[in-house]
């Protein structure tokens, strides 16, 4: 397991020499007839290709960071030679990041400054890292995904999971004996340290439950009970299909507010509807509110997500326009891949919240500033 951080960014200069097959030769020195020297067309030709494969490495690190909200070096760090630009995971790392995703929507209970409580997002090949924008948001996220098993009762939480290690920059989680790993970042180790503490106390003395992350890095019998009990079914297998969607939308969570001036993003797994056979498609049911006067932007946020090289491979859900006909629901978009395994619905609303307007809770008053401040940026950037 390892940190993003510690992953050493790869050389523009390395990956453009690599791409182009340019391999530098011994000059030789020809003189014009104006004195000055000529360089080799080839040359000339090998650099202009050089350039070209910078500047193709600096648009794709720009448009990453509508994404992930990542600074410009770090998303240009995270760029590799032969994998996309937001590299999707595999296997038992994409079913992790699926339940994460899920788990993360459902312990929010309160207003944020950003979608879901998530600052920015850095998506690597076999990790991820999640910046948590507050010691709220913190203990909210940790009370909800560490295991804990309710005497003659179920394990809440994610089954399994554990603390693989504490450091400076935060905390990295995993799965017990799979091929998984999240690193929750963006606050002092001491803050996840209280947060650890508050969510144990929480469990221990409120509750009168037994946290099962505290225990050795193995899956306890109640882990392993529930497992077979619950994530084994048919309800699991269609969430597994659907894996891939989830997780795709965990490692483009910045997209809600980069490109959406909404006050608040709200969302939870639905259930089926019509259209579709059987359980249908993994439904990730996203409430975009805006507050009056501001222009939704549709559009904008469709091609986002459908975008060839950085977006998912979903496309808007005609099939469905006869259920449900588009004049009546002209602000609810959806999209879908064309095996009908995930499906996004995307819900445009106005609404004025008043624990959001200017004069507020001091409670409220940083997280309303940091909306009011990402909202003006989204704005301006037409």
């Amino acid at each position: 397991m390892f940190s993003l951080d510690a992953v050493g960014p790869l050389s523009v200069l390395q990956w453009g020499a690599k791409e182009s097959s340019f391999t530098p030769r011994q000059r030789t020195q020809q003189t014009l007839g104006n004195g000055s020297i000529a360089v080799p067309a080839a040359e000339r030709y090998g650099e202009q290709d050089l350039l070209m494969r910078r500047d193709r490495i600096s648009r794709l690190a720009d448009r990453r960071r509508l994404y992930t909200n990542e600074t410009y070096d770090q998303a240009r760090s995270q760029l590799r030679a032969g994998q996309p630009p937001i590299p999707a995971p595999s296997g038992e790392q994409l079913r992790f990041e699926a339940d994460l995703f899920h788990q993360i929507l459902d312990s929010r209970y309160d207003f944020t400054a950003y979608p879901f409580g998530i600052r920015r997002v850095r998506p690597g090949i076999d990790t991820i890292e999640l910046e948590v924008e507050s010691e709220k948001r913190a203990h909210e996220i940790l009370r909800t995904i560490l295991p804990s098993y309710e005497p003659d009762g179920e394990v809440h939480g994610m089954p399994g999971l554990r603390i693989w290690q504490r450091t400076k920059n935060g905390i990295e989680i995993h799965q017990s004996g799979r091929a998984t790993s999240a690193w929750l970042t963006g606050l002092p180790a001491s803050v996840w340290k209280r947060a650890e503490a508050d969510a144990l106390d929480t469990i221990l003395s409120e509750l009168a439950w037994r946290p099962l992350w505290k225990g050795p890095d193995r899956w306890s019998e109640e882990e392993l009970g529930f497992e077979q009990q619950w994530n084994m079914g048919e309800w699991s297998r269609n969430f597994q299909a659907g894996a891939w969607c989830t997780s795709g939308l965990l490692r483009r969570v910045a997209l809600f507010h980069t490109i959406v001036p909404a006050d608040y993003v709200g969302g939870y797994r639905g259930l089926g509807i019509r259209g579709y056979e059987g359980l249908g498609p993994v439904r990730w049911c996203l409430d975009l509110d805006h507050r009056t006067g501001v222009k939704y932007r549709k559009q904008e946020l469709v091609d986002a997500l459908t975008d060839p090289e950085f977006g998912l491979p979903v496309a808007q859900a005609h099939h469905l326009d006869a259920i449900y006909p588009p004049h009546e629901f002209g602000n609810w978009i959806r999209l879908d891949d064309e095996a009908r395994t995930g499906l996004i619905e995307l819900r445009f609303t106005t609404f004025n919240y008043p624990s959001l307007q200017q004069k507020t809770d001091p409670q409220y008053r940083a997280i309303v500033e940091t909306i009011q401040t990402r909202v003006d940026a989204v704005l301006a950037s037409g």
